[in-house]
């Protein structure tokens, strides 16, 4: 039964064929049941009763997501720790780091960060960005927040320390006693976060939620492609009414406008703190009075089709997905890691031993005479051996440690925190393995040595090309000195 549902399933064609006759079933379903529900739906409750309602809880929870924040950054702002730190002439950089890693973790920010006036320096939780100067269009937000003399400000921009992700930041002064200028310190809220709390807003209350500037401008959307690019005077329908809903007024204001799919109505409400506005939208094409005797209905029908829905799909991607790694990351003959892995490993365990000081070495085994394997007993065989290689290897190497074929009769080992004394010991114990191993073929028993050359990241000064230069000809040399034989750079 198992392998029937499983043929079943890996059946690409009868599968979508399942999720389009149940998502069509669930949509006909539904709509031939809301048919009579959706001729009156659309009324002013919308705009008289559900809208503003809805416009305060939303209001009410923007204001926890945004002015926590605020208060967090001017919390920043006046500690004494960090002015006196400034002060003291910034002499230990690693005590502000730890200080913004601090609240970056305790808050759960994006980001955290100072920029000093006196430096230029832009410290953030992971070091020192860079200097900041007029002429780097990334820094002009510090001297615009400068030149207004605001205590706060919002800034949506790209972060340049996580490549350029797009980012709310809370931009708060920071000064001494005497209310001299020291700097800019602050913290960064994930512009995609924001739009995911957007999202669940709207999944939530079933309205379009969005924030713009005093100007107009999109800062905060669900469709991230909207951001900094689109004026509300640009959507249609509401070009007319731009600078009504842009007056800086601190009570809810609802409006109605058409569009070619029908009428909009919306709320505006005024952020003084943020000098931003909440807008919310509902498409009243899409309002419907709900009937008593038929929500129930509905609500039965949809969770059945969802879970249905969420399960195959569920199946279909484990099993896309349980696929699509080990073709990416697993060679297919032996089973273990292939080059594209090992250079991604090896790229990662660099980047770490760089940072936290740890040894990291490399090993590179070459099977002696193996083509005469090939020539002598097949390729077939030869296969056979390498399948048996492989294993011997996977049973001896330590489970901290990552093999993986680097192509034809070549392997390579991977060892984190391993001094070259260690590899050497583990080197030896393969080579002792290997040298022992006969696999039995139908023509004959296949027995082979290998050569190994062993180096280290620091000797390769962290640079992974230069590293698996200095293990190839480590190994050379093995080979040269008549192969079955460990050999370390240096």
């Amino acid at each position: 039964m198992l392998s029937k549902l499983n043929t079943f399933l890996f059946n690409k064609y009868r599968l979508i064929g399942i999720l389009t006759i149940l998502l069509i079933f669930s949509f006909t379903f539904t709509s031939l049941i809301s048919y009579n529900v959706t001729r009156t739906a659309i009324t002013s409750d919308s705009k008289n009763v559900i809208l503003p309602l809805i416009s305060d809880n939303i209001y009410s929870e923007i204001q926890k997501e945004l002015l926590q924040p605020i208060y967090n950054s001017s919390i920043m702002a006046n500690d004494e720790f960090l002015v006196n730190w400034v002060l003291a002439g910034e002499q230990n950089e690693e005590e502000v780091i730890r200080y913004l890693q601090r609240i970056r973790e305790r808050y759960d920010y994006f980001s955290a960060f100072y920029v000093s006036d006196l430096t230029k320096n832009y410290y953030y939780y992971d070091g020192i960005l860079k200097q900041i100067s007029p002429e780097d269009v990334h820094d002009i937000w510090y001297y615009n927040f400068v030149e207004l003399n605001r205590d706060y400000d919002l800034d949506v921009d790209n972060d340049e320390a996580t490549e350029g992700t797009m980012t709310i930041f809370i931009n708060h002064r920071l000064e001494d006693s005497e209310g001299n200028f020291l700097g800019v310190t602050g913290v960064g809220l994930q512009m995609s976060a924001m739009g995911e709390t957007l999202e669940r807003y709207r999944e939530r209350f079933g309205h379009l939620i969005y924030m713009i500037d005093a100007d107009g401008l999109i800062q905060i959307h669900p469709d991230q492609d909207l951001i900094l690019k689109m004026n509300i005077r640009e959507f249609e329908g509401l070009s007319s009414l731009g600078e009504e809903i842009l007056q800086k007024d601190s009570e809810t204001h609802y409006y109605a406008y058409n569009t070619r799919s029908g009428e909009v109505t919306l709320s505006a409400r005024y952020f003084p703190d943020l000098n931003w506005y909440l807008i919310v939208e509902q498409d009243q094409t899409q309002t419907l009075r709900e009937a008593r005797e038929n929500l129930i209905g509905n609500i039965v029908i949809g969770l059945i089709v969802t879970i249905l829905v969420i399960v195959l799909v569920i199946i279909v991607l484990n099993l896309f997905i349980s696929k699509l790694e080990n073709y990416a990351t697993k060679d297919e003959m032996t089973g273990i890691y292939n080059r594209r892995k090992m250079d991604e490993l090896l790229l990662r365990e660099i980047a770490f031993a760089r940072r936290y000081d740890d040894p990291l070495c490399l090993m590179i085994l070459d099977i002696d005479h193996f083509k005469s394997v090939n020539d002598t007993y097949g390729h077939r065989a030869g296969d056979h051996y390498l399948k048996g290689l492989s294993e011997v290897l996977q049973v001896e190497v330590r489970h901290v440690d990552y093999l993986g074929r680097w192509g034809g009769e070549e392997f390579i080992i991977l060892l984190p925190k391993t001094s070259l004394d260690q590899a050497k010991e583990v080197a030896e114990r393969l080579r002792i393995a290997v040298e022992a191993l006969q696999v039995e073929t139908g023509r004959g028993l296949i027995s082979r040595t290998i050569s190994v050359g062993i180096t280290n990241a620091e000797l390769a000064k962290f640079d992974m090309d230069e590293m698996m230069r200095q293990a190839d000809e480590a190994m050379y040399r093995a080979k040269q000195m008549g192969g079955n034989k460990v050999v370390s750079w240096g």
